[in-house]
């Protein structure tokens, strides 16, 4: 056996082509001078003999050897190939498909995260300078998310769960969430050092009051990844768990690691202590806590506005799963894809497969009328937007075109009998019931009761049959059963044709194409005892809210118009949108219910007070309401990418409204609630403005990718941790002025 089955030198066309065509790999010179050769292992190569063969080729070049597994996609081979072919005149080259799109989306998402991992390091690192303005405030919080992630990527190694589009963003996630443990250490820690001297008390003081409130968050956060296993899309299960493991990794090194590194550092100066506790930011929240706490009310109204006015557009917002759309409009794929869908059938395929109850019953003649009646109905659909149109509805002149061709055995069988008679277009269409069939072999003479089958060619006669027991006459024709079909014969000239079945005529037309083509071409079509048969639907447009309108439409037809012996179901690329539309519904129901209510459950029983559970779900359900708003306002549908935003938000989003409610509380020991929440906002209040603006800014970061999911995710979880935290530092105090709960105000009571 051969350890090299072929060397690929570039030293002629085919070897390029060939090299290009099956590897993806451009051999002969390069760009550089270089000369480039490919080396393709024999099946069942020795390695110590393929490595022996490669080093006799390379060493005399003095060349570099890099050896490769990795299987190219069709779609790179075909580009690299057409690169290689001469120009022979202007124009441009599409390349579309379900194939090519899914390979574009795995080379996006592996350079998005060549580009969103440093963007989202840099704003981290931005953002945490202008909040502490420290080394130590940008450096701790980063490491101890960085090493977060590395544990939870290499899980994900060990375990052997591949990379998908939804895990391919999980470092960028978990980066700009898991900060926020260590931030809030950091924060408290400059707290407790203005009144602390010793800078192991102020870490023990730090570790006192803040590791319950981040438990509490990290373990909200935690519950809204882990909804997400309760999805039907696999890929979205392990990214949910994936990232609430991380998450705990984050937990783990914040109150670990983290404080160790304040331990072992130099204690801060005095003055970096007075400036961040003092600074503009904290008279800011000091003001508007003396501000809600004076007018509640208008505080209360202004957020309410705001909710309702985005309230208005959850009734616009629209599931949709459109893989093409996901694209950026002046991405490649993009415009191959529409240019494709335009002017040509389309690259979406709805299959419908029907089966009949018995051998054969695929071709009978009712069947086949039905199927070519889809096919024709089907093909003067029409839509506008993401609207069916059917003929004779509104708006269907102005419309396009929705379904670009179809494709069965009906195609087949209605081409053989045109053909069969000498090019007819009267004979462009299945067979019917009954098709009379001329007989040229054979001529008839009636007479004395008796009928003569005589042979054309010859005048021979071949038999003769008797009235009453071989043939009945019937007016001016006489009938009688030849074979496995009946034949007519005209008593005025003694013509004849066979009256045939239209499941036999179907047959022996498919015979007909079989002997003089390409019967794989046919098998695709049908199978073999010709019971199952299927029909390709072209669709040019990729939205599943029209393929379920197409999808509903065509079932409608079915049940109208099909015969009781066969039964069909739909399925492709199509129907396979839909699913994804259907799946992404329930989960983001399921996710965002089970979520809201694990949450309030769990606070409920740790503050053993179900009225604080759901004070503290108060700021969380305003910001999801103007989430969902904004995304119907702004016409952002619901995809694989956003439908994971409300879960995720939801534990991420608590995590302020958590650590408002332990402080108001442990102040209000002390203090009246108006001067617990001043307090809680200038102290606190920092942390929760600082964790989300760095949960925010992470997030910003995945605006910068290609993939338009991707961007809406990023914008709209930036948009939730500004609302969300706004909120915790509004809404909620306003909220508790106003009804002064007893979980608040019974400490106030104690402490008098």
């Amino acid at each position: 056996q051969k350890a090299v089955a072929r060397l690929y030198t570039g030293e002629n066309e085919t070897d390029r082509l060939d090299a290009a065509g099956s590897f993806n790999v451009l051999v002969g010179p390069d760009a550089k001078g270089n000369r480039v050769l490919l080396a393709s292992p024999g099946e069942g190569y020795n390695e110590k003999d393929l490595l022996s063969r490669i080093a006799s080729i390379i060493l005399p070049e003095q060349g570099k050897v890099l050896f490769s597994d990795s299987q190219a996609s069709m779609y790179d081979r075909m580009t690299t190939v057409i690169s290689l072919l001469p120009k022979q005149a202007d124009g441009t080259v599409y390349i579309s498909g379900s194939k090519a799109v899914s390979s574009v989306i795995g080379k996006l998402m592996i350079s998005d995260l060549g580009v969103l991992f440093p963007v989202v390091i840099a704003l981290i690192i931005i953002i945490l300078f202008l909040s502490f303005r420290t080394i130590r405030g940008v450096l701790l919080p980063l490491v101890n998310v960085i090493m977060a992630t590395i544990m939870a990527m290499g899980f994900m190694g060990w375990t052997g769960q591949p990379i998908s589009m939804a895990t391919m963003v999980l470092p960028i996630i978990l980066i700009a969430v898991g900060t926020a443990y260590a931030i809030h250490v950091i924060n408290r820690y400059y707290e407790d050092l203005a009144v602390i001297d010793s800078k192991k008390e102020a870490i023990i003081s730090t570790l006192e009051h803040v590791s319950v409130p981040i438990l509490l968050a990290a373990l909200t956060t935690m519950i809204g990844f882990g909804s997400l296993a309760v999805s039907s899309i696999s890929a979205l299960r392990v990214y949910g768990l994936l990232a609430a493991l991380g998450i705990f990794f984050a937990l783990f090194l914040a109150v670990t690691f983290t404080p160790a590194m304040l331990l072992l550092l130099k204690k801060p100066a005095q003055k970096t202590v007075e400036n961040r506790n003092n600074g503009i930011l904290a008279k800011l929240l000091e003001s508007l806590g003396r501000f809600t706490t004076r007018k509640p009310w208008t505080v209360l109204g202004i957020c309410a506005i705001a909710v309702v006015v985005s309230v208005i557009g959850i009734p616009l917002i629209t599931f949709e799963s459109n893989t093409v759309e996901g694209f950026k409009k002046n991405t490649e794929i993009r415009k191959s894809s529409e240019y494709l869908n335009n002017n040509f059938t389309g690259i979406t395929i709805m299959t419908i497969v029907v089966k009949a109850d018995e051998d054969g019953g695929i071709l009978d003649s009712e069947v086949l009328r039905s199927m070519d009646g889809l096919q024709t109905e089907l093909e003067k659909l029409r839509y506008s937007g993401k609207r069916l149109i059917a003929p004779g509805s509104k708006g269907y002149d102005q419309a396009s075109d929705l379904v670009g061709g179809t494709q069965s055995i009906t195609s087949f069988v209605r081409g053989i009998n045109r053909a069969m008679h000498a090019d007819d277009p009267e004979w462009d269409k299945v067979p019917d019931a009954i098709t009379e069939v001329p007989v040229t072999t054979e001529r008839y003479a009636y007479h004395n009761s008796k009928l003569d089958e005589i042979d054309t060619q010859y005048g021979d006669v071949l038999r003769t049959l008797t009235e009453g027991t071989d043939f009945t006459v019937e007016g001016k024709s006489i009938l009688f059963i030849n074979g496995d079909m009946q034949r007519r014969v005209s008593v005025t000239d003694g013509s004849a044709v066979d009256l045939v079945g239209g499941r036999i005529y179907a047959g022996q037309l498919m015979f007909q194409y079989e002997n003089s083509g390409d019967p794989e071409t046919i098998e695709s079509f049908i199978d073999n005892p010709r019971r199952t048969a299927r029909i390709n639907v072209f669709i040019r447009t990729g939205s599943s809210t029209v393929s379920g309108e197409i999808q509903k439409w065509t079932r409608e037809y079915i049940n109208a118009h099909f015969p009781t012996t066969v039964r069909a179901d739909i399925t492709g690329l199509s129907a396979l949108n839909l699913t994804i539309q259907r799946l992404l519904i329930n989960t983001q129901i399921a996710s965002v219910i089970s979520s809201l209510l694990i949450i309030l459950v769990m606070i409920s029983l740790l503050s053993k007070s179900v009225i604080e559970g759901l004070f503290s779900i108060i700021p969380l359900s305003a910001s999801l309401l103007i989430n969902f708003g904004i995304m119907g306002l702004a016409g952002i549908p619901v995809d694989i990418s956003t439908a994971t935003i409300a879960s995720i938000a939801i534990g991420i989003a608590i995590d302020y409204t958590l650590h408002f409610m332990e402080r108001v509380k442990t102040m209000a020991a002390s203090m009246s609630i108006e001067s617990a929440i001043i307090t809680t906002l200038r102290t606190t209040g920092l942390g929760i403005i600082y964790n989300a603006l760095a949960v925010a800014g992470g997030f910003v970061a995945l605006m910068f990718s290609q993939i338009r999911g991707n961007f809406y995710m990023g914008l709209l979880m930036a948009i939730i941790m500004v609302v969300a935290s706004t909120f915790a530092v509004t809404l909620l105090p306003a909220v508790l002025v106003i009804v002064k709960p007893k979980f608040v105000t019974k400490l106030s009571l104690k402490k008098e």
